[in-house]
């Protein structure tokens, strides 16, 4: 429970949110034009339908609006800097229904001549908006859960399109270029005079020398995905399974049960922060 609260939590742009605004304003209108709950109908006790009652309730129903475009494009940002975790949203969920439940009620109030100005009736309100709050506020989570799963997979399609890309090896001597698929190679080890590429052909693990040195690789920037983890290793992150340590030292635990790789310190903290 304490790690699913400590997750990052997808945030609407602000577009959707603007959208969501004008959506809940309206699902609140009709919802309380024509339900009346939470004792609305004390403003017109024949419960029934009169202009002046309507123009109340859209009139409310702005100023939700207004409420929540401050709340979300003014407290907000002051609030919250960065991203948001799980447990930041569930606390200014509960801070939001009360913020906007405690002015709703005193607009209402305002316009019913104070007829139900009491503690209780304001404690019931809030309860009352927040079960009301239930549904869209539904609604706009499974709609930012397809969101965020559609971003997850556009990154998956980008990962493997990148993953497709051909990675070319100039040796020393410049008559020879090694080209590898980018998700073909696990890692390059660094051998005297020579640079290993230890890649995937077939299905099986080969290795294959260049005259380089692994410092004139790296030097090149082949690709983002290739990394300096130690002054005899580049790794393919794209083949990472695991990584065992921190800034200062760790070991890279890759794919297909192959010999853990050592993080020296000199790499460990550009590794981490790739890894983020």
């Amino acid at each position: 429970m304490s790690s699913f609260l400590k997750e990052s939590f997808f945030q609407l742009s602000k577009r959707e949110k603007l959208y969501a605004i004008l959506a809940i304003s309206l699902f609140f209108c009709f919802f309380m034009l024509f339900f009346q709950p939470f004792g609305v109908n004390n403003y017109d006790p024949k419960e029934s339908i009169t202009p002046g009652f309507a123009l109340a309730i859209f009139s409310m129903g702005l100023y939700l609006g207004l409420l929540l475009v401050i709340n979300e494009f003014l407290i907000f940002p002051l609030i919250f800097k960065g991203g948001i975790l799980r447990w930041q949203i569930l606390m200014w969920l509960i801070w939001s229904i009360i913020y906007i439940a405690s002015a709703l009620f005193l607009f209402y109030n305002i316009l019913g001549e104070w007829h139900d100005f009491r503690l209780s009736s304001w404690l019931d309100f809030i309860l009352n908006f927040g079960a009301l709050a239930i549904i869209p506020l539904t609604a706009i989570f499974l709609y930012g859960r397809m969101r965020h799963v559609e971003q997850l997979t556009e990154t998956a399609e980008d990962y493997h399109s990148d993953m497709n890309t051909i990675i070319h090896f100039p040796s020393d001597n410049q008559s020879n270029l090694h080209s590898y698929s980018l998700e073909n190679i696990l890692y390059l080890e660094s051998e005297d005079n020579y640079v290993a590429i230890h890649f995937i052909h077939q299905g099986t693990f080969s290795k294959t020398l260049i005259r380089s040195t692994l410092k004139k690789i790296d030097d090149l920037n082949l690709h983002p995905e290739l990394v300096r983890c130690h002054r005899s290793f580049i790794v393919n992150l794209g083949h990472l399974a695991k990584y065992d340590g921190n800034k200062q030292q760790g070991v890279i635990i890759l794919q297909h049960g192959l010999t853990p790789i050592p993080v020296s310190k000199s790499y460990a903290s550009n590794l981490v922060s790739r890894l983020r």
